[in-house]
C-alpha cells in the first residue's frame, strides 16, 4: 500500500507537469504555424482533456507501481540475506533494463524520424523555386463586374501598375492573376499549329497566368529567349473586328495574340528547335479559338509548392488583352516591403476609393505558408523525439545509479583488492552501455522499418537514409555514455572501508 500511495502520487504529479507543458506547448505550436492545423482556433484544453490525463495518470501509477509493490510484498528474507553480498538479483534487475532498453529503442525511432524530416525540410529550403523572394510585397484586389467591364478592368490594372511604379522605395511593379507556391493558375487545353489535334479527351494542358509587362522583372524571373511582354502587346489589333457573333468567352479571348512560354514548354513542342515565333491555338482546332504567336520563353517556376506540382507546361498571357477582375498586384521594393502597404492603399484609393484591398503579404509569407505543414510535421517530431532522448537519459541515469548504491559493497571490495578507476569505470559504463547497445540495435531495426511509412513526407532524402541513421545512433551511444559515465565516475570515490561497513 506504501510502495502504491508513492507510485500513483509521483504518477497525478506527473500528469499535472504534463497538463501545463501541454498549455504553454499548444500557445507555441499555434503561434509558429497557425495557417497549417485546420480549425486552430478551436484547440485548446478542455474537461475532456483533463478528465483523460488524470485517468491516465492514475493508470500508470497502478501499472508502474503494481509490479514493484508486488515484489516488495514476496520478498524471501533468506535469499535477500544471500543476494546482499553479490548486489541485486536478476529477477528484478532484467525489467529495469528491459524498460531501458525499450525507452532507448523508442527514442531512436523518433530521432531518426525526426533527423529524416528535418534533412528533408533543409532540401525544401535549398529548392530553386525559379524566382526571387526577396522584397516582394503583393496583396489581392476583386473589381465588381457591375462596375467594371472588360475594358475598363484592363485600364484599371494598366494605371495602377503606373501608379505603383511612382511609389517612392517602390522597384518595379506588376500585376498577375496569380503567384507562384500558391496553386493560383488555371489549365487550358491548346493545340500546336501544323501538327495534327490530338483526340477529344487527350488535349494537351498548360498552367496559365495573366501578368502584366513586369510581371518578370519584378519576380526575377530569366528570361532564355525572345523578349518580355511590351505595351504593345494590348487589344488594339481588334479594331475594326466584328465580334458580335462569338460569346463573352470567345470575345475575351479573342484578344489575346502572344504568349510567353516557361522553357520546358519549348523543349517539350519544339525540341532542338527555336520556339520563338511558333504558333498554338488556344482549345481545340476550331478557327474561332484564337492563334497565339510565342514572343518569350522563360524559366520554370514552382507554381504549387516547392516539394513538386504538376508536369504542366506553363504559359503566360498579356493582361493587355485579357479582362480579367480578380488580380494580384506584386512590387519589388527598395526598402522593407511591409513600409509600402500605406502608400500602395493610397495609391488605390486615388483611382477607387471604395475598392478594397485584402491578404497582404510577402513573398517570404507566402513561401513560409507553402511549407507549413511540413515545418509543423518537424515541429512535432522533433518534440517528440526530444521528449523520448530525455526518457532515455533519465532511464538509463537511473538505473545505473540504483546499480551503483545496490554494489557499493562489491565495488568496495573490488577496490580494496586493488581495483584500478578506470576497472570500476569499465564495470559500470559497460553494463550501461550494453543496455544502450541493445536498444540502438532494435530500435535500428524498427526505425528501418517504420520509416518507410514516411515517404510522403520526405523530399530529396530517402527513408533509410544511412547518413542519418548512423547520425543518431552516435548521438544517442554519447548520450547514453554521458548518463552511464556520471553514476561510474561516483562509484570510482567509494572509500572501501566505508563500502566494507555498508552492510
Amino acid at each position: 500500500r506504501q510502495l502504491l500511495t508513492e507510485s500513483l502520487l509521483l504518477a497525478i504529479v506527473g500528469g499535472g507537469l504534463g497538463l501545463l507543458l501541454a498549455t504553454w506547448g499548444i500557445d507555441f505550436i499555434l503561434k509558429m504555424n497557425p495557417d497549417a492545423i485546420p480549425r486552430s482556433q478551436e484547440i485548446g484544453l478542455d474537461n475532456r482533456v483533463l478528465l483523460f490525463t488524470v485517468a491516465v495518470s492514475i493508470l500508470t501509477g497502478l501499472v508502474f507501481g503494481l509490479t514493484p509493490a508486488w515484489q516488495a510484498s514476496r520478498v524471501d528474507v533468506h535469499e535477500t540475506l544471500k543476494e546482499s553480498g553479490r548486489g541485486t538479483s536478476g529477477s528484478r534487475q532484467w525489467l529495469r533494463s528491459s524498460l531501458v532498453v525499450t525507452e532507448v529503442a523508442a527514442a531512436l525511432v523518433l530521432l531518426v524520424g525526426a533527423g529524416l524530416l528535418i534533412r528533408s525540410f533543409y532540401r525544401l529550403q535549398q529548392v530553386n523555386p525559379g524566382f526571387s523572394y526577396e522584397r516582394l510585397w503583393s496583396a489581392n484586389i476583386t473589381l465588381p463586374e457591375k462596375k467594371y467591364g472588360e475594358e475598363q478592368r484592363i485600364e484599371f490594372w494598366r494605371r495602377l501598375t503606373e501608379g505603383l511604379r511612382g511609389v517612392p522605395g517602390v522597384e518595379a511593379a506588376s500585376v498577375a492573376s496569380g503567384l507562384p507556391l500558391g496553386n493560383n493558375g488555371w489549365q487550358t487545353s491548346f493545340t500546336v499549329e501544323g501538327r495534327p489535334a490530338p483526340p477529344p479527351g487527350k488535349m494537351p494542358l498548360m498552367e496559365a497566368c495573366l501578368v502584366s509587362a513586369d510581371y518578370f522583372r519584378v519576380m526575377g524571373i530569366p528570361l532564355r529567349a525572345g523578349r518580355y511582354f511590351n505595351e504593345q502587346d494590348n487589344r488594339q489589333h481588334l479594331a475594326g473586328r466584328d465580334l458580335s457573333k462569338l460569346d463573352e468567352n470567345q470575345r475575351s479571348g479573342a484578344a489575346v495574340n502572344v504568349i510567353v512560354i516557361d522553357d520546358e514548354f519549348a523543349r517539350r513542342y519544339w525540341p532542338n528547335e527555336d520556339a520563338v515565333g511558333k504558333r498554338i491555338r488556344l482549345g481545340g482546332a476550331d478557327s474561332t479559338n484564337p492563334v497565339l504567336t510565342v514572343v518569350g520563353i522563360v524559366g520554370r517556376v514552382k507554381m504549387e509548392s516547392l516539394s513538386g506540382g504538376t508536369d504542366y507546361v506553363q504559359g503566360y498571357f498579356s493582361s493587355l488583352q485579357l479582362p480579367f477582375g480578380g488580380m494580384t498586384a506584386v512590387i519589388k521594393s527598395r526598402v522593407e516591403p511591409s513600409s509600402l502597404t500605406a502608400a500602395v492603399r493610397s495609391q488605390i484609393a486615388a483611382l477607387d476609393p471604395n475598392q478594397p484591398v485584402y491578404n497582404i503579404r510577402t513573398m517570404e509569407q507566402i513561401r513560409d505558408e507553402s511549407v507549413a505543414t511540413e515545418k509543423l510535421n518537424l515541429m512535432l517530431l522533433i518534440l517528440f523525439a526530444s521528449v523520448a532522448l530525455v526518457l532515455a537519459l533519465v532511464g538509463i541515469y537511473g538505473v545505473m545509479s540504483y546499480a551503483v548504491t545496490q554494489r557499493t559493497h562489491e565495488i568496495g571490495i573490488r577496490l580494496a583488492l586493488g581495483a584500478q578507476t578506470g576497472d570500476v569505470l569499465k564495470l559500470v559504463v559497460g553494463q550501461g552501455m550494453l543496455l544502450a547497445a541493445a536498444g540502438v540495435g532494435i530500435g535500428l531495426a524498427l526505425a528501418f522499418g517504420l520509416t518507410r511509412l514516411m515517404n510522403t513526407l520526405l523530399f530529396g532524402v530517402s527513408a533509410t537514409d544511412p547518413l542519418t541513421f548512423a547520425a543518431v545512433a552516435g548521438v544517442l551511444a554519447l548520450v547514453a555514455f554521458i548518463a552511464c559515465y556520471v553514476p561510474a565516475r561516483r562509484a570510482t570515490k567509494v572509500d572501501p572501508m566505508v563500502a566494507l561497513r555498508h552492510e
